[in-house]
């Protein structure tokens, strides 16, 4: 009865400790990766994408905005790293701020596949999904910062080794717009 109750008590603390998705997760998820190898299959399926801002346009009515696909977390963040998924184009009704949907910037989307563009990346012709977005989230800048404390748990407060101790993190600009 003890151990039942010991293991109710720590699931539902992992459960709740669980990051809540921001955007709804569309099931199945295809990967930018197997859409593009066949686009028209995939056509009027919902997704939900994360990755990083290349470039940002406006028309009349839509802005267009072209990523780097990366994995994404329960939260539905992109996840930081050099893999990415592929590239997709984000169509959004309405007018994003280029200056704030700038390149580097961590977005994520949900919406539908309503087709395919080819465009040049340098010399390469590179077939694009597109989707059309029902609801997207830009997220906060991620700062690095140094909060003056070694990273060894090792040794206690006392311990002093230059390289413990005085290992400095790098501390990303941020820059107001």
């Amino acid at each position: 009865m003890r151990s039942a109750l010991i293991i109710i008590s720590v699931s539902s603390l992992i459960l709740g400790c669980s990051a809540k998705p921001v955007l709804p997760v569309a099931e199945p998820n295809p990967p930018v990766a197997s859409v593009q190898q066949d686009v028209t299959a995939h056509q009027d399926h919902p997704i939900t994408w994360g990755g990083v801002i290349l470039e940002t346009n406006n028309a009349e009515n839509q802005s267009e905005v072209l990523i780097i696909s990366k994995r994404i977390t329960s939260s539905t963040r992109p996840i930081e790293s050099d893999q990415t998924l592929g590239r997709f184009i984000a169509k959004v009704d309405g007018f994003l701020d280029p200056a704030i949907y700038s390149e580097g910037r961590e977005v994520s989307v949900h919406g539908t596949i309503i087709g395919k563009e080819t465009r040049k990346v340098d010399n390469f012709e590179y077939l694009y999904p597109v989707v059309q977005v029902i609801q997207h989230h830009l997220w906060p800048v991620r700062v690095e910062y140094y909060d003056g404390y070694y990273d060894n748990y090792w040794y206690g407060p006392y311990y002093y080794h230059p390289y413990y101790y005085h290992r400095p993190r790098s501390i990303q600009k941020i820059e107001k717009h």
